[in-house]
């Protein structure tokens, strides 16, 4: 019985003292937790979703964006931007009357009821740019944009010049994998000077991906919307339906998907403000071919 006392009167003293040296560890009772960081404000466009509208003049359209900060936020600015068609700004960002708001909370929802001015003209995109500044003095944005179609929607700016059954070769062929829209001629980088190289095929062998690239660089800059016949109709196209095409699309750039037959790929041409529209028809992976159709608009 006396060692059984004895062992459970060790197991105590144990306990006891693991507890006490584990209380006491220096530094358990130093430990500082690090202050929070001082996140940026965060500007979230709520609506519309697609980050743009098409408007004419006159009509009013309503955008919401969310602001939040961990700290207060003290104001809220917005600006416009007009671009015309032919990338000249001949508005630069300006304040919108009436956005500019002090305030004082960490969370709020801004709504801009925003108008198309007379004198704005048509094509014009209008970038809206939306600014959250913390107590820190630091600062987040979100943009959407406005593109200006005309009044008449079914009107035709310029006229169009269309082509059947041309061919362009992968660049993985010997053949000939840039093409020339104005002057209807192909070649290869050798052959075809910028800016009249408005297509290059830049598959690389053993691949025949059929993808387009824009070559065109500078002051004459072009680039690409992949889109198709689901949501865009190649026969009825008119210069509005293109630059649509373009200025909704959330996808520009310098090069297409993997092209199928069926695609339209919309081109902004280096001779602003035309664009162009290029329909593939068929593809040959035997011998790296493919066949289009394109329309373009001119004066």
């Amino acid at each position: 019985m006396m060692i059984r006392k004895f062992s459970i009167g060790i197991q105590v003293f144990a306990l006891v003292a693991v507890l006490f040296f584990s209380g006491c560890d220096p530094e358990k009772d130093d430990v500082k937790t690090d202050p929070p960081v001082d996140g940026d404000p965060q500007v979230t466009l709520i609506s519309p979703a697609s980050g743009y509208a098409l408007a004419r003049v006159g009509e009013t359209v309503v955008i919401k964006f969310e602001i939040h900060d961990n700290e207060l936020l003290t104001t809220w600015d917005a600006t416009e931007k007009w671009t015309s068609v032919s990338n000249v700004v001949y508005l630069p960002a300006t304040q919108i009357n009436g956005q500019y708001a002090a305030i004082s909370a960490q969370n709020s929802i801004r709504t801009i009821s925003y108008t198309v001015q007379p004198g704005t003209q048509v094509y014009t995109t209008i970038e809206i740019c939306a600014f959250a500044t913390d107590n820190k003095g630091k600062q987040d944005f979100a943009k959407f944009r406005i593109n200006v179609i005309p009044d008449d929607n079914s009107s035709t700016a310029y006229d169009i010049q269309e082509y059947s059954g041309d061919t362009v070769w992968c660049r993985s062929t010997p053949k000939d994998y840039t093409f020339d829209l104005i002057n209807r001629k192909h070649g290869t980088n050798q052959t075809m000077v910028v800016p009249n190289m408005y297509l290059r095929e830049i598959s690389v062998s053993p691949a025949t991906d059929f993808v387009f690239e824009s070559p065109v660089w500078g002051a004459t800059d072009s680039v690409l919307v992949t889109t198709n016949s689901s949501v865009f109709n190649f026969d009825e196209l008119t210069y509005e339906t293109m630059w649509q095409a373009f200025v909704t699309s959330n996808s520009i750039g310098r090069k297409t998907r993997p092209l199928v037959p069926g695609d339209v790929v919309i081109l902004k041409m280096p001779n602003l403000p035309h664009f162009a529209a290029i329909r593939v028809i068929n593809l040959t992976a035997t011998d790296g071919r493919m066949t289009f159709d394109y329309k373009y608009s001119h004066p």
